[in-house]
């Protein structure tokens, strides 16, 4: 495939997964919030976990590298694993977030400046419900299965680190309990399992990456 037909299939498949990962993500925090039963999940310990503001930036920064996962190469097949298990981790995510709805149970604190305004739009944007498994953590194993072994030296081990305080900040802004993050990673690993089953089986002959 020529360099710019690549971005383009690459900048399409972006939109339709990123399209559909917001509505369906939305839909199910919309829903849940009026659910009459909806459970805690939270250990006692878990008040001594310190609200961190500035643990936003790693937070936020999964949308940078989620963008820049559909353009570090590989090839087309390595391209449509990862579309694939996104969708699967979507799917098993939000069936988790149907059956076993959970809410966060802290408030954060007021808070003013730019740590303030970030939290602002976070909270436009998001309910405190899609608890379990976080999705931020499920996509995260999806990255580090992507992005990883595309780098090497010292820009790899920069790389991880930056990851796992990715998944530390679920916990330190306040968006996640601790049982959400386990969860997440069994989902992440069980979505990349999927998706190379499915490919070994050729499952779908139309896939939703091909749109």
């Amino acid at each position: 495939m020529k360099p710019i037909a690549a971005y383009l299939a690459a900048s399409r498949r972006l939109v339709i997964i990123s399209v559909v990962f917001v509505l369906a993500y939305w839909a199910c925090n919309e829903v849940t919030q009026w659910r009459p039963h909806v459970y805690r999940g939270v250990f006692p310990f878990e008040h001594y976990i310190p609200f961190l503001p500035w643990t936003i930036v790693p937070y936020l920064s999964i949308l940078g590298l989620f963008v820049v996962s559909f353009f570090v190469g590989g090839g087309r097949a390595a391209l449509r694993l990862h579309v694939a298990a996104l969708f699967i981790d979507l799917a098993l995510s939000i069936t988790c977030y149907v059956l076993v709805p959970l809410r966060f149970q802290y408030d954060r604190p007021a808070l003013d400046g730019v740590w303030g305004w970030l939290f602002g739009l976070l909270s436009q944007s998001d309910l405190p419900y899609n608890r379990a498994p976080s999705l931020h953590i499920s996509v995260l194993v999806l990255l580090w299965v992507r992005l990883m072994p595309r780098v090497q030296g010292v820009w790899r081990l920069a790389l991880g680190a930056w990851l796992i305080a990715i998944g530390v900040s679920t916990l330190t802004t306040w968006q996640h309990h601790l049982i959400d993050i386990p969860a997440g990673v069994a989902v992440g690993c069980l979505s990349v399992w999927l998706a190379k089953l499915a490919a070994q089986l050729r499952i779908g002959r139309v896939p939703l990456w091909k749109l």
